[in-house]
Parts: structure tokens; sequence; C-alpha cells
């Protein structure tokens, strides 16, 4: 996640928070507060019925008339039958049950949209003071709606001026990043240039100490020549696989690239039998399949496995090339006849492949950076590349593209 990103959304959460709070305590004191106003002309009327000595209906009815507050008043019997006495703008739907009559004795209790309060007249008979709490609520729903878009306009200012005020600090950041990203490769570059050169140096120099002693025969001292030639030679072949490694490094794999993967499947296999009549090559190759991969990229896929075919197995073994499509994309299985790779390699997966391929490109010529170019051309295409043992003994590729 983006710097930005997270600033912003740690600032709304914030502002979320804290608006939230304190809107919602304001609203919520506000509404306790006006209750509070109400429940007190409820209780004045109470009080008066209670140091009256004049008849306690006829008061409460001409209380509730008189009151600022226009209250309910009803008469309940001891078979709890309700009688209306004054109606204001509300009436108890149900008769309250006895609890909920002697809880509102001395404090106005809720019930649903009304607010309760009782005067016991005799035992068993009650007067029920009543108001509705409907615009009470009304407003405090209101508030809160309006709580919610005061919020929502305060997070979308937050997010605004956080993006203006750390606008070049994230630029800043973005560009610490590529640095730090172009000397890490740059690191690694480095150290695997001189990993893989070092063998090839060492021969060189060997030979040219070799060439130094003089009195060498004629023969041998041509032979000393074509060894260091091929070595150098091999450097380059290293450094120049390198570079394509670094360059695949920076490849923007945002921009969608489409290829013939039949048709270039079908050169290579037509170009290997033409090179080595004698070697059984069985191909499969569905017609007319698209991969989503640069031309480039695979190109040099298809040219890093007909490569070590033909180097790294007989000349007149047999080789199974299949594509075909699979779940959505296309599917490119090669499978040989060489000599395979022992179990465990198979078993480490594609790192191991990898160290394997090393140690025989130095006996058999190569940068023994094939399978690291095949990978990280599959991976940044968006595909897999498994290996494991063929059918034929030797070794089965198999490639996912999309």
């Amino acid at each position: 996640m983006k710097l930005q990103t997270r600033l912003s959304l740690l600032i709304s959460l914030i502002i979320l928070i804290g608006s939230a709070s304190i809107g919602l305590f304001a609203i919520n004191t506000s509404y306790s507060s006006q209750l509070k106003v109400l429940d007190s002309t409820v209780d004045s009327a109470i009080k008066e019925l209670r140091i009256s000595k004049d008849d306690p209906l006829s008061l409460s009815t001409y209380l509730a008339d008189q009151s600022i507050l226009k209250f309910s008043v009803d008469y309940i019997t001891r078979d709890l039958d309700l009688i209306s006495l004054f109606e204001s703008n509300i009436e108890l739907a149900t008769v309250p049950t006895k609890n909920q009559l002697v809880n509102s004795l001395e404090a106005a209790t809720t019930l649903e949209e009304l607010r309760l309060r009782t005067f016991q007249i005799s035992q068993g008979e009650y007067l029920a003071l009543y108001f509705s709490l409907s615009d009470l609520n009304q407003s405090r729903q209101k508030n809160i709606s309006f709580l919610f878009i005061f919020t929502l306009i305060v997070i979308l200012i937050g997010i605004l001026l956080t993006t203006l005020l750390f606008r070049k600090d994230i630029q800043l950041n973005a560009l610490v990043n590529s640095l730090t990203r172009n000397q890490e490769r740059m690191r690694e570059f480095i150290g695997d240039a001189s990993h893989e050169l070092r063998t090839p140096l060492t021969v060189i120099k060997g030979y040219f100490e070799l060439l130094g002693k003089g009195g060498i025969d004629p023969k041998k001292q041509a032979s000393y020549n074509n060894r260091i030639e091929s070595e150098i030679l091999r450097m380059q072949e290293i450094i120049n696989d390198l570079l394509f490694i670094t360059e695949l490094e920076e490849f923007d794999d945002s921009i969608e690239h489409k290829s013939e993967i039949s048709k270039l499947v079908g050169e290579f296999v037509f170009d290997l039998r033409n090179l080595q009549p004698n070697r059984e090559a069985i191909s499969n190759i569905e017609p007319g399949l698209m991969a989503k991969i640069s031309k480039f990229h695979l190109e040099q896929l298809l040219a890093n496995i007909f490569s070590n075919l033909q180097r790294h197995t007989p000349i007149d073994s047999k080789i199974e090339i299949s594509l075909s499509r699979k779940n959505g994309g296309v599917e490119l299985i090669i499978e040989d006849a060489g000599p395979g790779l022992p179990e465990s390699f198979y078993q480490g997966g594609i790192q191991a492949f990898k160290r394997f391929d090393k140690s025989r490109s130095r006996l058999s010529g190569g940068s023994g950076l094939g399978m690291t170019i095949m990978e990280k051309i599959v991976s940044k295409n968006g595909g897999k590349i498994r290996l494991s043992a063929s059918k034929f003994g030797g070794l089965r590729i198999q490639i996912n593209l999309p």
C-alpha cells in the first residue's frame, strides 16, 4: 500500500473517530437535556397532585390543559381498564403492566415512542401521564444524519489536505525507493557477474601463465589459444545473459503483449528437425493459439529451451513438444529422453535446477543462466514453470502462460 494511501486512511480514521465521538456525545447530551426538561413538566404535575386536596382526576386534566407541554392523561382502574381523561397528540395503544405502572411512580420511563409517569390514586388505581417522544427522536435522527454528512465532508477535506501537504514527501519517498531498487539490482548484477565470470577468468589466467613460460610445443600453443578464445566467448555470453536478466527486471508488465505462440513453437520445431534430422521429434501443436507475452521474450524463452535440448540430450534421442489451450491460457510441455536430473533436484524445484544448470553448463558450454532467464521471462509475463521427470526418462518442462 502506498504511503499516501496509508496516510489518507489514517487521517480519515482519526477524523471519523474524533468527529463521531464528539458529535454523538453532543447529540446524546442534547437529547438528555431536552428529555429532562420534558420530564420536569410532568414531574411538576405529579407534585401538584400529591400536595393538592382537589379531585386528582379533575386536577390532572386541568394541569394537562394548562401545560405548555401537552401530555395525555388516562385513568387506570383496578382491573387495568383504561379510561382517557385528556388526550393530546398520543394515546396508549396498550395498557401498561403492573410493573410498568409501579416503576413509573418515582421516575418517568420510556415505553416505545412515549414517556410515562404515574400517580397512584388508591390501591390499584393510577393516573397515567405521558407524552410523545416522536418529535424528540426525529430531531435526534436528523442530527445524526447531519453529523454523518459533516464527518464525510471533513474526511474529504482531510484527504485533500493530506495529498497537498505530503505530495512532495511522497514523491521524494518514491524517488528514494526507486533509487534503492536500482541499487539493489546493481548490487545483484555485480554479484552475479563476479560469481559467473570467476571460472572463465581463472581458466584464461592459467593458460596465459602457461603461454608466458615459453618453449611450448606449437600444437599445444594453438590448443591453449583455442581454449582462451572459447572462454572469452563464454564470458561474452555470460555478460549478455546477465544484461538480459537486468533488462527483464525493468520490463513494464503493465503493457499487454500478444504473440502467436503456435507459429513460433512450430518454427523452432522445424529448425530442430532440420538441424538434427536423426532426432525423433514428436509435436502436437494446437494451431492459432495466442499468448500474453511479448514476441521478443517468447523467442528468448523458446531459444533457451531448444538450445538446452540440443546441448544436453543425445542427438538421436526422442523429444515430444505439445501446445494446447488450458484454463483460459496456453500450456507448453516439452519432454525429452536425455539424462534428466537426480530426483532430489526435482524435489528442490526451480532453484535446485538453476544450480544444476550452472554446473552442467560449465561442462557442455553456455552461461549456466538459461533456467534463470526462462523462469524470469515466464514470471514477468504472468506465467508459471514447473519441472519434473518425463515419461521418456529425461526432463519434463511445463510452462503455463495467460
